[in-house]
């Protein structure tokens, strides 16, 4: 059965509200590095020392160290592609999604298209880290269907997959908002690689959670990239906004967010309010004019993580962030879980 959650946004906000107070992250960025011989890097996994990055119109899934040097690349289908080294906007395949996943007892690269445009970009991909198997190739057109029923989309309006991130039990598939919503999918990790391997050929239980993102320029941000901090059970997401009403068309490079989603959070069935928690992705307190697509954690902890962040900005390079985030210790509270007060002066 294939089940919406959803419940009032006034009681969303209070719900997001209270938790986010507990939760104060410290960022800092350092970068960029740009990767021009690296197209339009829009997915980024670690694993064994290793960042592994998609582009959404290259053919290639590259390999970089730990500073971001390319290190090999491998096809992942052949395309024609321009003198540019691109793959054309109206045949790419716009890998967006990414993420690492267990499978016969190895590491594998799980890599999604957006599904903004059927039958070009609704390919699924596990691609192993150590190059030892041959990829598996899964259409996704099925699941993005119906997502795409859950959320009630109208008019034969696809589904834009940007991120997906794992946890040990589940899958969370970010659709970004530029053309319909916001929206957290999740199925079990379990039900996603039947369907992956072709053991399945649906997904059954489904679940969907409305997110509202702060706005820019008086553009929502839209979801860009994810990835599981399991000591804080709470997933990171990149949020990113540009002038574009679609899910298509590129538009101007405005700015992006990031953030922390607690499980919690999800598992309570209220739509999610992340105006006031997200953060804006600055640099000494400025600003970063960069359309994040991506984040990769190296390192997990209790209470600091790292990894890094891949911009596309649309011009055939890519960029990328080192991140460190630190959550700062939570406020002291009475035993009724409120505040102490500073007292005015007389």
């Amino acid at each position: 059965m294939i089940k919406s959650v959803a419940a009032s946004l006034v009681l969303a906000m209070f719900a997001w509200s209270s938790h986010a107070a507990d939760i104060d992250v410290d960022i800092r960025i350092a970068g960029p590095v740009v990767k021009k011989g690296l197209p339009s890097g829009s997915g980024m996994t670690w694993h064994a020392g290793r960042y592994f990055v998609v582009g959404d119109d290259s053919p290639y899934l590259f390999t970089l160290n730990r500073k971001f040097a390319i290190t090999d690349r491998s096809m992942l289908q052949d395309f024609p592609v321009q003198q540019n080294g691109r793959i054309a906007k109206d045949i790419k395949p716009d890998y967006e999604a990414m993420a690492t996943v267990v499978w016969n007892g190895a590491v594998w690269n799980l890599i999604l298209g957006s599904g903004g445009k059927r039958g070009t970009r609704e390919a699924g991909l596990l691609v192993p880290t150590d190059g030892k198997s041959d990829p598996h190739r899964r259409d996704m057109a099925v699941l993005y269907r119906d997502f795409a029923a859950l959320a009630g989309f109208k008019g034969g309006q696809a589904v834009n997959i940007e991120a997906l991130a794992l946890t040990h039990d589940d899958a969370y598939f970010f659709n970004r908002g530029n053309a319909v919503r916001n929206i957290v999918f999740k199925v079990a990790l379990s039900d996603l690689m039947a369907y992956m391997t072709g053991k399945a050929e649906k997904i059954a239980d489904i679940r969907l959670h409305e997110a509202m993102l702060p706005r820019l320029m008086g553009i929502e941000a839209g979801f860009s990239g994810a990835d599981y901090w399991p000591e804080m059970e709470s997933l990171v997401y990149t949020a990113s906004v540009e002038g574009s009403g679609n899910a298509y068309d590129d538009g101007a490079v405005l700015g992006s967010y990031l953030g922390l989603i607690p499980l919690s959070m999800l598992m309570e069935g209220a739509p999610l309010d992340l105006t006031r928690s997200a953060q804006r992705v600055s640099k000494a307190g400025a600003p970063l004019k960069t359309k994040v697509e991506s984040i990769a954690l190296t390192h997990t902890g209790r209470r600091r993580a790292t990894g890094a962040m891949v911009s596309d900005n649309d011009d055939g390079s890519s960029e990328f962030f080192d991140v460190v985030l630190t959550i700062k210790p939570a406020p002291p509270r009475y035993a009724d879980g409120t505040r102490p007060q500073k007292m005015s002066g007389h």
